[in-house]
């Protein structure tokens, strides 16, 4: 796309600011969301916005992308020409054709030195492409003039078309003398021409390869097969390529059906990413015809809660880096992984033969046509693939066949593209493998170079063999979970389309046991998030709930429990979700050691019921206004909070004064009685002496 980039830049870049020019890249990550909106499939894309457009639907594809500039600032010129009937954008010449009455009162309304005036056919479009190449020089400017205008044609007496007159404000006039009479040599002469320069607007454009970001360089060893490079060619083929389309039915789902199905059975990728593949294949299973890009990335984010489970980041080249950004990397890497592929089929044979399996000869070079044509987002590039896919390879009838097919057109792209723009000049194309790498690959036959398909066969098993592969540069796994967007908790009101959420206390209880294991986990070994509880706890169908109060049993029916389960479920996994983004964002592992202080017990005492979500929902009852104060606060504090769910602080000052008052009357009669059985004791004593 930058060849592409680079000539719309050439032919805009002296027609600012009548025209502007905004290029996105769209396989940047932050750009994705916004590549989608403007609903970009493949690069190049052009879209064409008239002027006061506010909607990205607003935007005229360019449906063929000539790689003539002559055509290219035609096509411009009449989707520009599109504003009539409009209002005419201000930063635009006129490009209408001019009349007669406008030219003779031209110099009262412009304050110029020049006026050049081009006499054309109506289907020329020299005039036009002057009069922008001439926008950002001043004291002059530029009017064409059509065949068809007799009287201007008369005055200024034109013989030939197309022509250029120069008229000036003392009513004087003399015919542009050029050698051609093109838009090159016309442009040159007026832009020559005494007191024209060119004006304050300056044309500010920076170059995209000085404003790419570099990243340090890495060593690598050519002789080896990263897996730096395979797993960022996967990350970048399903969140950016698959990404850029929404919607997945048809041909497209089949696509990336056969693609995953591959993958999960022949990538050598570390467990992490096999189990994030799997979850995507899981996803895929579904019957349904029409799938969305959201529902896959949730998978790919894994904010579904596979256990370990994460994509790499990518963008993490290494032996497919580039000298510059806009070089080799993803390009370089989909064919490394489509050949490491071949060769894992080849492997998988084997194995499959002893089992009675019948393997399909052709699924890796039909997964990489198939992904090629609906998804590859250069569309130029697809095209020759698949004219060659198209040419030879139903003839593949062994696995070993397709492994040298591939190899072969793998050469033929390198040899099409050597010397083109798109060429890193570091590592320039070339026939591959070198004879530096296998020797026993080349040789000679009548001094044309021969290729020794046995020997490649052998060196292509070798070197894209799972004992070939590097793991340098890989990014630790517990890395990989740590960096995680956190599990989403799925609120009932939220599924939507006839989605229930099932369970209750006891899935609540299962989580916080399974986090509370996680956390203990993560002393021991930090590669274990603490919020991969997976959403399967959410399916568990319980026809009966344990009530939350202690030291009791209760089987009444739901609509005669004290406690509102379902309001608690609720609250329970927002609070969840919550401490698990704080947890994860701030790493203050202080509210998830709290939690266990602060529980009361279920019925069985095997499992507890987290107190803060019973807090948190009583607080928004308004039956209570205070959080906890944290692990300082007294434990009488904490003890007082426990027994005094469910009452306000006037209900338990009343308690606490009726206490008072009950004491003080128990020690009152206490005293009575006690005074009066001394005082009968004593009389008793009296009667006695007498």
């Amino acid at each position: 796309w930058g060849t592409t980039l680079s000539l719309v830049h050439f032919v805009l870049s002296e027609w600012k600011p009548a025209v502007s020019l905004a290029a996105i890249d769209c396989a940047d990550s932050q750009n994705r969301i916004l590549c989608k909106t403007f609903k970009v499939l493949f690069y190049p894309t052009i879209k064409f916005f008239k002027a006061f457009s506010k909607e990205p639907f607003q935007g005229q594809l360019f449906k063929e992308i000539s790689n003539d500039k002559m055509q290219l600032r035609r096509n411009i010129i009449r989707l520009m020409e599109t504003h009539k009937g409009d209002v005419w954008p201000p930063a635009c010449p006129p490009l209408e054709p001019a009349r007669i009455a406008e030219i003779t009162r031209f110099f009262d309304t412009n304050d110029v030195q020049y006026l050049a005036l081009i006499f054309e056919e109506e289907d020329s479009f020299l005039g036009r492409e002057v009069t922008l190449d001439m926008l950002q020089y001043e004291n002059i400017a530029v009017r064409r003039v059509l065949r068809s205008e007799e009287s201007l044609v008369t005055k200024f007496g034109v013989h030939t078309f197309p022509s250029c007159y120069l008229y000036t404000p003392n009513d004087t006039f003399a015919e542009v003398t050029v050698r051609l009479k093109t838009r090159i040599f016309y442009t040159y002469y007026l832009r020559q021409l005494g007191g024209v320069t060119r004006g304050a607007y300056k044309l500010t454009v920076q170059d995209a390869a000085a404003a790419g970001t570099m990243k340090p360089w890495r060593n690598f060893d050519s002789s080896k097969v990263y897996m730096a490079d395979l797993e960022s060619a996967l990350q970048y083929s399903l969140k950016v390529e698959v990404g850029m389309h929404t919607r997945l039915a048809g041909d497209s789902l089949a696509a990336l059906n056969h693609y995953i199905n591959m993958l999960v059975k022949l990538f050598p990728g570390r467990p992490i990413v096999i189990n994030l593949l799997q979850g995507v294949q899981a996803w895929l299973a579904d019957t349904r015809s029409t799938k969305h890009f959201a529902g896959l990335s949730e998978v790919l984010d894994n904010t579904i809660g596979l256990q370990r489970a994460a994509l790499p980041i990518g963008g993490n080249w290494a032996a497919c880096q580039g000298s510059r950004p806009q070089f080799r990397q993803y390009p370089c890497s989909l064919w490394i992984l489509f050949h490491v592929l071949s060769v894992q089929a080849a492997n998988y044979n084997e194995s499959a033969a002893a089992r009675g399996e019948v393997v399909d000869q052709l699924e890796v070079l039909h997964g990489l046509r198939s992904y090629v044509k609906n998804f590859f987002s250069c569309r130029y590039c697809a095209t020759h693939f698949e004219a060659m896919a198209a040419e030879s390879m139903e003839d593949v009838r062994t696995l070993d066949e397709a492994i040298l097919w591939l190899w072969s057109r793998h050469n033929r792209v390198n040899d099409r593209l050597a010397g083109a723009l798109s060429e890193d000049p570091k590592f320039p194309k070339h026939q591959w493998p070198s004879p530096d790498l296998c020797p026993e690959c080349h040789d000679e036959d009548n001094e044309d170079h021969v290729w020794i398909n046995d020997a490649v066969l052998k060196f292509l098993k070798k070197h894209y063999s799972m004992d070939n592969l590097d793991y340098s540069y890989l990014e630790p796994e517990y890395e990989l979970l740590k960096k995680q967007v956190p599990k989403k908790r799925i609120d009932p009101e939220e599924r939507g389309k006839g989605e229930q959420l099932r369970g209750g206390a006891e899935d609540v209880e299962e989580e916080l046991k399974a986090e509370e294991k996680e956390g203990s986990d993560e002393e021991v070994n930090s590669n274990i998030p603490r919020d991969s509880a997976t959403t399967r706890r959410l399916r568990k169908d319980t026809t009966q709930r344990r009530s939350i109060i202690l030291g009791k049993h209760k089987h009444r029916a739901q609509e005669e429990d004290i406690v509102d389960l379902d309001n608690f479920v609720g609250q329970q996994y927002k609070s969840s979700a919550l401490r698990a983004t704080v947890r994860e964002e701030t790493g203050l592992a202080e509210e998830h050691k709290r939690r266990g202080q602060l529980h009361l017990q279920s019925v069985d005492d095997s499992e507890a019921i987290d107190y803060v979500a019973v807090q948190e929902r009583v607080r928004k009852r308004d039956i209570r206004g205070d959080y906890f104060e944290g692990e300082d606060e007294p434990k009488s504090r904490q003890w007082l909070l426990k027994f005094g769910t469910g009452f306000s602080s006037m209900d338990i000052s009343l308690c606490i004064l009726l206490y008072l008052l009950t004491s003080i009357c128990l020690l009152g009669m206490y005293l009575y009685f006690k005074k009066r059985i001394r005082c009968g004791w004593n009389w008793g004593s009296s009667m006695a002496s007498a």
